[in-house]
């Protein structure tokens, strides 16, 4: 038997060593085995029939196996490599697929879920990193993997690591079924908890009740519900934290969310907050400074009425919120406007070509698109400014900015833009991605698989797509205009984010100067108000 002999060969004289400890190897189950196996030849099928460029179901095996053995830190024996490539026929890939998993079943990094995660992530070495697994929450980008409802996300705790938590914990409670484990499922309180101890919080998520409340990167969360947090509670307390009991008003019998209580350390000061959870709309539009009515002012220079507005991930709905926060500069006499895409991630197609669609006439292009299949996808190959109810503003001059980390949906929303001679780019070329994705079922755990399907093209047809052999003088991202490049290094930038961050989580209330509130500290906005100030006095 195939497995028979790749396990003995594997303990061969020279032989790669694991680099864990197994486990023995006698709790293999070959029914699970198969289970693991059809799984992951089930999401490849979807992948090789979606994915952008052709792939044979041979090389996605391939390159499962090889992801299993990386996560066990062990190279590929070539007797397995040639055990895939000899596989005829969809059977035999099966077959090879569940030998490999029992002769690895007695490594710990592949226990529970994680050969499932291992395998299909492997799927990224016949394609691109790009395609992966995620969890549903992970496909809205500004509130990306947690927020437990009151909006912050802790070290540690982000993809692999929160998704597989979830799938152990929820496996354990018996929400979902073990499929493919060879090993026992554990009991609920011995799943190890992804945070450390103290918990310390990675990032706050703009409008939400933490935000709001004054938390900040990087403060310390010491103590949960009254609870000091330490090595021997960290898994219930997180448990509770993460997936808090349901309870309901007693007046109306309706679920509400509960109340939770933190201690929290900052600078060496402790002070505590309860924060209630609830459902909230994460922010992805930033003005000037925060009013009393916890809107956005967005006036950057009053005195010759220039706006600005930075637009953060592509979430559905930005695009009403933009067209909103446009409105009532306009309102206000606005005579120019900087839109901020610097650190715009991309996001939804959608909202993106109607934020573009917002400062355009109407039916000019916004962008072409290219996919493999498009009778899968269900999308037109170009998009046109035909949005109805869509309120245009076509006069005012509109400068974008743009660098390093715009990605995405905010290179797309900038080349509609600049195509259609509606602005002029300030700062750097843009980082080149272009990819439209779409999502087919994980197959396990409730997670997800994002699969590349096709590519946007700027509206006069070039490429923005930053390719591996991609060099200086090909043609993918956007460029800024001629003489208004801001050279600025990517640690500056990161400067730059960061204080913009800050920038937006700062409560309404509070009165705290920062960085970002002086434009003459940025260069990137130094530039793009000289460059509208010079425009609106050439008009007088």
């Amino acid at each position: 038997m195939f497995a028979a002999t790749l396990g003995v060969l594997l303990l061969t004289p020279g032989a790669p060593v694991p680099a864990q400890p197994p486990v023995p190897a006698a709790k293999a189950d070959r029914f699970k085995a198969e289970e693991f196996a059809r799984v992951v030849y089930n999401v490849a099928d979807q992948v090789a029939l979606r994915y952008v460029r052709p792939v044979e179901m041979k090389d996605l095996i391939d390159a499962a196996v090889r992801g299993l053995y990386d996560e066990c830190g062990l190279p590929v024996p070539e007797r397995v490599r040639d055990a895939v490539r000899a596989a005829g026929n969809g059977s035999e890939l099966l077959q090879t697929l569940t030998d490999v998993r029992l002769l690895l079943a007695g490594q710990p990094a592949l226990r529970g879920p994680r050969a499932m995660y291992a395998a299909i992530n492997g799927f990224k070495h016949a394609t691109e990193p790009a395609c992966q697994l995620v969890s549903p929450r992970a496909n809205t980008f500004a509130s990306i993997d947690m927020d437990y409802g009151i909006g912050i996300e802790l070290e540690g705790v982000s993809a692999s690591a929160w998704m597989l938590y979830q799938v152990e914990y929820k496996t354990a409670l018996g929400h979902y079924q073990p499929v493919g484990w060879l090993d026992r499922v554990p009991r609920a309180e011995d799943v190890t908890a992804p945070a450390g101890v103290p918990w310390r919080i990675k990032r706050v998520i703009p409008d939400s009740p933490a935000q709001k409340a004054g938390v900040r990167p990087g403060d310390l969360i010491t103590h949960f519900n009254g609870t000091e947090i330490g090595a021997d509670n960290v898994n219930r307390l997180f448990a509770q934290f993460a997936f808090p009991p349901q309870m309901y008003d007693p007046q109306t019998g309706l679920p509400k969310a509960p109340d939770r209580a933190f201690t929290f350390r900052r600078a060496g000061k402790s002070f505590a907050l309860d924060i209630k959870g609830q459902s909230y709309q994460p922010a992805s539009a930033f003005g000037v400074i925060r009013t009393n009515e916890d809107k956005w002012d967005c006036f950057l220079d009053r005195q010759r009425k220039i706006g600005y507005l930075r637009i953060g991930a592509v979430e559905t709905g930005l695009d009403r919120k933009v067209e909103e926060m446009v409105a009532d500069l306009e309102k206000r006499g606005c005579r120019a406007l900087i839109l901020d895409l610097r650190w715009c991630p991309g996001g939804y197609v959608d909202p993106g070509v109607r934020i573009a669609g917002t400062f355009l006439p109407q039916n000019v292009m916004l962008a072409q698109m290219k996919y493999r299949n498009p009778q899968l996808a269900g999308n037109q190959p170009e998009i046109r400014n035909v949005f109805p109810n869509l309120t245009r503003h076509l006069d005012v001059p509109l400068v974008v900015l743009v660098g390093q980390e715009t990605t995405g949906g905010g290179e797309l929303i900038a080349a509609s833009l600049r195509d259609n001679d509606r602005c002029v780019l300030v700062g750097q070329r843009t980082a080149g991605r272009a990819s439209i994705q779409n999502i087919v079922d994980g197959g396990f755990g409730g997670l997800q698989f994002k699969i590349t399907t096709g590519e946007s093209f700027r509206p006069n047809g070039k490429s923005r797509q930053r390719k591996p052999d991609s060099g200086p003088t090909d043609e993918w991202g956007l460029k800024p205009d001629e003489g208004l490049e801001v050279p600025v290094t990517l640690d500056k930038s990161h400067e730059l984010r960061r204080a913009a961050e800050l920038h937006a989580l700062r409560p309404a209330d509070s009165t705290e100067a920062l960085d970002f509130d002086d434009p003459a500290k940025d260069p990137y906005r130094v530039k793009a108000l000289d460059y509208l100030r010079q425009k609106l006095d050439k008009k007088k």
